[in-house]
């Protein structure tokens, strides 16, 4: 036999749902079997599963030891350890990466995080390093060796917003489960608001919306934009997608965007830009390296170290509404973001993507005009000089050995001559 108190964390969910944290390795149909059975009682009573429990309640698992550490899985020893070691190396080598002052908001339950281009919000293989590990490993050095572990029953803290790995700007993570519990709801229900700025190819004069179906080729990891009213067989089968966006600023060749996500889809504003044959520089899987080679030439510009791997596609700007208004039976622990309503929470795209708008001779960070290597138009147009300086020679002498085939002077002396 074994009992659990419910603490602060784990209040306000439903009993299966905290029976499976703690015995996440048993099949849900043992545990309702053990429900029915009263082998699990809540409140010293038979349960069903569908009761939400309280702090102070008391779970009650009439179970062996044995059968209760079977279904625990490797809580302690090696995988422990493991991971415990993955954490402070993912903190140790992304920390630097992240930069000063990575998190944007702190609290018992949330974290607000500045996440970089280049860095995965979760792990894609086993072997990567990402916002997860990251996190965990964050958490672990602030409390110390002694510090509290794990404050829920099988709760991990974790990333709850995905960005792409290119793609940077404002994460949410949950420290707690109740943390979790609340950012998922909001994000579920489109409380939150998201502005991202991204720039792109050709000049937008104007404010407009894309509004269509996304369709993604899982064996590739594309997706596919139609457009509304069309291609109706091929839109049931995709997701509904909404971008709204608006220029912010426009250089000869590129715009900076600012779009909101009315849907919150894999790769839509990557797709939809391109749908629009604007597409966002740099994109490696929707962009244009040949637009993208020109612009770079035509700037004169010379991009930061790993710079060009990664689409200029950046969340800037994240907003918690005023008020919530939880339907009375959602799972919403509303406390927990009482101190977000209303409040904004900015990050902007890195400074050097201003550059890329200038039509005139912009300098990578960091390096001086005069410098040895010298700027790309100015280069150019020395070649141009150059050409048209041999041209002009050419036609010259072209001129000059017609003329004297015909036997014409053109000019002797300062006076005219005579055939």
């Amino acid at each position: 036999m074994r009992e659990y108190i419910i603490g602060k964390d784990d209040r306000g969910q439903r009993l299966d749902k905290y029976l499976k944290r703690r015995l996440p390795l048993a099949p849900s149909s043992f545990i309702y079997k053990m429900l029915r059975k009263k082998n699990i009682t809540l409140r010293g009573k038979k349960a069903d599963g569908s009761e939400k429990v309280a702090e102070g309640d008391s779970v009650i698992l009439y179970l062996s030891d044995e059968t209760i550490e079977k279904f625990s899985g490797p809580v302690e020893g090696g995988q422990a350890g493991a991971e415990a070691e993955e954490e402070a190396r993912a903190f140790r080598l992304l920390q630097p990466v992240l930069g000063k002052d990575p998190v944007l908001y702190e609290d018992e339950n949330i974290l607000i995080v500045r996440k970089p281009a280049g860095v995965l919000s979760q792990k894609a293989a086993a072997g990567d390093l990402s916002m997860n590990e990251w996190l965990r490993g964050y958490l672990r050095q602030k409390a110390g060796p002694d510090g509290p572990g794990t404050q829920s029953a099988g709760f991990r803290p974790s990333v709850c917003n995905r960005l792409d790995r290119n793609t940077g700007g404002i994460l949410l993570c949950a420290r707690s489960l109740q943390g979790s519990r609340a950012l998922s709801f909001v994000i579920r229900k489109r409380l939150i608001r998201k502005t991202y700025h991204m720039l792109v190819h050709g000049r937008i004069t104007g404010p407009g919306r894309v509004e269509g179906s996304l369709i993604k080729d899982r064996d590739h990891n594309l997706v596919r934009a139609t457009s509304k009213g069309t291609d109706a067989d091929a839109a049931a089968a995709g997701q509904a997608a909404v971008t709204v966006y608006r220029p912010v600023r426009a250089g000869k060749n590129a715009t900076l965007t600012e779009a909101d996500l009315i849907t919150g889809r894999s790769h839509q504003l990557r797709v939809h830009m391109a749908s629009l044959g604007h597409p966002i520089l740099f994109d490696p899987k929707y962009g244009d390296r040949e637009r993208d080679l020109a612009l770079l030439r035509s700037a004169g510009f010379r991009l930061p170290a790993g710079a060009g791997r990664a689409q200029l596609l950046w969340c800037v700007e994240t907003a918690f509404p005023d008020r919530f208004d939880p339907d009375p039976e959602e799972d919403f622990p509303e406390e927990v973001l009482l101190p977000l309503r209303g409040r904004v929470f900015r990050s902007p795209e890195p400074d050097w993507w201003g550059r890329l708008l200038s039509e005139g001779t912009a300098e990578a960070p960091g390096r001086q005009g005069n410098g040895p290597e010298k700027d790309g138009r100015e280069k150019y147009k020395t070649e141009k000089n150059k050409t048209e300086k041999y041209k002009t020679e050419k036609n010259i002498k072209e001129h000059k050995r017609q003329d004297h085939k015909r036997k014409v002077i053109i000019v002797t002396n300062g006076k005219k001559g005579n055939s």
